[in-house]
């Protein structure tokens, strides 16, 4: 896949993150966008639902011949408890799929332990583990 398909993706997924409702309220938004390169047109649309503590995006980028690339995104935190987990998951054009999901849990004020696993389009998964330090 182009490379601009990609950069209109990000696009997509940033714009669609743009909300102006109180954060107690769920609340939905749609984005869609096309882009004029050199390589030919691309079009795309992302649905994002938020409310407290979770979002849900599902965003979708065709290319100029037809083809197209997913993308499946859950999160959910709970500051207070210190939680937080990532569930997301891209669609390529031939059906090969990528997995991520992350859990995190906080261990300490501004401390946080992560676990990570990658499932790649080769179907061979990754797992990493570690600890976070925030500073600010």
């Amino acid at each position: 896949m182009p490379t601009m398909s990609k950069a209109l993706f990000a696009a997509l997924a940033a714009a669609a993150l743009v909300a102006t409702a109180s954060p107690s309220e769920a609340r939905g938004r749609h984005v869609h966008a096309t882009a004029h390169t050199g390589h030919g047109a691309y079009t795309g649309d992302a649905n994002v639902n938020r409310s407290r503590g979770q979002r849900h995006r599902d965003a979708t980028v065709t290319g100029p011949r037809g083809r197209q690339t997913s993308v499946t995104d859950d999160r959910a935190w709970n500051l207070q408890e210190g939680a937080y987990s990532r569930d997301h998951e891209r669609t390529f054009p031939n059906g090969d799929t990528r997995a991520l999901q992350t859990e995190a849990s906080r261990t300490a004020p501004g401390e946080w332990t992560v676990d990570r696993s990658v499932t790649g389009r080769n179907g061979e998964t990754r797992t990493q583990t570690g600890e976070i330090q925030v500073t600010h």
